[in-house]
């Protein structure tokens, strides 16, 4: 069994509760699917980044993720 994303299970939240479906609601999930998936790449792009900035040494490499989630996504992830 996978794990499911944020988005994935908004969308579980969303449709067990409703007894239709809005097609712009799907589009508007679709495509938070996307952006989620596009944010975690640039995460993972970050953190190859953030590595080789330091030389390839594991120790210096380490970041800490709630700067780096607040200063891309201007936000406050607690």
């Amino acid at each position: 069994m996978s794990k499911q994303t944020a988005v994935e299970w908004l969308e579980d939240q969303i449709f067990a509760s409703t007894k239709f479906i809005d097609i712009d609601l799907f589009q508007a999930i679709e495509q938070a699917k996307a952006m989620e998936k596009e944010q975690h790449g640039n995460t993972w792009d970050a953190a190859i980044q953030a590595h080789e900035d330091r030389g390839h040494v594991l120790a210096r490499s380490y970041c800490d993720f709630d700067d780096y989630f607040n200063e891309t996504y201007g936000g406050d992830n607690d």
